[in-house]
């Protein structure tokens, strides 16, 4: 814990082009950009406070690790997974190719990681939908992740709480290891 609050890193994965980072832009400078794809990891950090479950109001520091989705970069996905406190996995709503890698995504995050919370995320639900929420819901139930949100960075949909209910499952994740 710094006094700044906990920092914790945050990976968010999927394949390329689903949205990742005009989400992470999104939630971080609070504006829509189309963005060009990300090469290799994109890395940005924000300041955020949240209900700790125990009343009491938590500081922390999120530090977004934002990776490139083409196959070309994947293999940088294990170092830049040390020290990672919650995942973000990701797909794009309006394209189903992207809804079938998820399974590869998420076996490179839990190899990669130390159990940590992972949530399910729908990427532009602004568009027209090819994936049905049905789908994406049992999805996320089968593989034993801890939510599932859809998105918009466009129209400002679910983008702050997706990351409030993230960074509430890492605090809980850190505290209980720190035990």
């Amino acid at each position: 814990m710094t006094s700044e609050g906990t920092l914790l890193k945050l990976i968010i994965a999927g394949e390329g082009g689903v949205g990742k980072t005009t989400f992470v832009r999104r939630f971080v400078e609070g504006v829509y950009h189309d963005s060009i794809l990300t090469v290799g990891t994109a890395f940005a950090a924000k300041r955020i406070v949240v209900d700790d479950g125990q009343g009491q109001q938590s500081p922390l520091k999120l530090q977004l690790w934002d990776f490139a989705g083409e196959k070309r970069f994947r293999s940088m996905l294990p170092k830049f997974c040390v020290g990672a406190r919650g995942a973000i996995l990701s797909f794009d709503l309006s394209r189903f190719s992207t809804f079938l890698k998820l399974s590869e995504w998420l076996t490179m995050i839990r190899s990669n990681t130390e159990s940590v919370p992972v949530i399910l995320v729908g990427m532009k639900a602004d568009l027209l939908r090819a994936v049905d929420q049905k789908e994406a819901i049992e999805f996320t139930q089968s593989q034993g992740l801890k939510a599932y949100f859809e998105t918009s960075a466009k129209e400002n949909i679910n983008v702050d709480s997706v990351f409030e209910y993230i960074a509430k499952q890492m605090l809980e994740y850190t505290r209980k290891r720190q035990a």
